[in-house]
């Protein structure tokens, strides 16, 4: 029985997939992109990978998904005419897209069946220990930590995580190069809420200590530095909501130093391991503990700050398009 519900949820997850690219309207895509979001987290709790699982549904579907929905609004149609002119494209466009499509989907259904049954094939040779599971848990002991997945992400294969710091980064330089705008720019003042006012209040502080125990509480068991990131990151959003932009509230050598902080730590500790005689990101077993937890605590910082500005610099544009449509009319 498990087997079945683990073969039908890999299918699920394939299908919302193809379906979040291959649907014919944005919006369709969008809560598509949700529903794969949410199934890839259930997939990710059925691999015994909680902490992964709760990264996945908060950035995929939580944090994207607050961005694109935010997005979606802005390609909807603003008049009947323009509703009418658009459904005479997408109707011309389905008649065309059987035919444009059918390549690509072919294609994508050959990949994927070629990558599922080179993953058959590894997992029916995964030996009876249980393969690189039972290596990782052996070298606990040596790890610094208490839990197999922290031991991977940020001992085993620290390159990986390093690399995925990066990439964050680099999709908030994306953010400012396609928009071409300024990290720092004064905010357009926003009409004081009540009701926002009494959230900030409110969950600031628990969002913060959340934040804080599931970074603590990754040594020994579901929980690191992106779970809190994430968390951390909801708290500069609201404050941006209510008009208490965080990079205008600190000198601007600080916000810089906070987007890159993760990174340059990261990078610069292994190379001081290197220098030392190890190889890079080899944690000494008698201070990794210690280690880990400054470089994930860094590195939650440093996501933090960068989704921050990402939703604020998002938002910003958007507000700035609505402003000049308003004038114009």
């Amino acid at each position: 029985m498990s087997v079945l519900i683990d073969i039908l949820l890999a299918i699920l997850v394939i299908y919302l997939a193809l379906q979040s690219l291959l649907a014919p309207r944005l919006s369709q895509s969008v809560f598509l992109f949700f529903a794969f979001g949410l199934a890839l987290a259930l997939a990710w709790v059925r691999l015994g990978a909680v902490d992964v699982a709760i990264t996945e549904a908060a950035i995929a579907s939580g944090f994207l998904g607050v961005l694109f929905l935010d997005a979606l609004r802005d390609f909807s149609p603003r008049s009947s005419e323009e509703q009418k002119n658009i459904s005479t494209v997408q109707n011309s466009r389905s008649r065309n897209s059987v035919k444009s499509l059918l390549l690509p989907r072919l294609s994508l259904v050959l990949g994927l069946g070629l990558f599922l049954l080179i993953a058959l094939e590894a997992v029916w040779n995964i030996p009876d220990g249980g393969g690189l599971a039972a290596d990782a848990e052996k070298l606990l002991p040596q790890s610094g930590v208490e839990h197999p997945v922290t031991a991977v992400l940020i001992n085993f294969r620290a390159y990986d995580t390093w690399l995925e710091i990066g990439v964050i980064l680099l999709g908030l330089l994306a953010v400012f190069a396609v928009g071409k705008i300024q990290i720092y720019r004064k905010p357009i003042p926003v009409v004081d809420d009540i009701l926002l006012r009494q959230v900030i209040l409110f969950f600031t502080p628990v969002l913060f200590l959340f934040g804080a125990f599931l970074l603590y509480f990754g040594k020994t068991g579901p929980g690191g530095a992106f779970q809190a990131a994430v968390l951390w990151g909801a708290i500069g959003i609201l404050l941006h909501l209510g008009g208490r932009p965080i990079f205008l509230l600190i000198p601007r050598w600080l916000g810089q130093l906070l987007l890159t902080l993760g990174l340059l730590f990261f990078l610069i500790l292994g190379f001081l391991f290197i220098a030392g005689g190890a190889t890079l990101f080899e944690y000494p077993p008698a201070y990794a503990g210690v280690l880990i937890l400054i470089v994930e605590t860094l590195a939650a910082i440093s996501i933090a700050a960068a989704l921050t500005a990402m939703f604020a610099n998002l938002n910003q544009m958007k507000k700035e398009e609505s402003n000049k449509i308003d004038s114009t009319n």
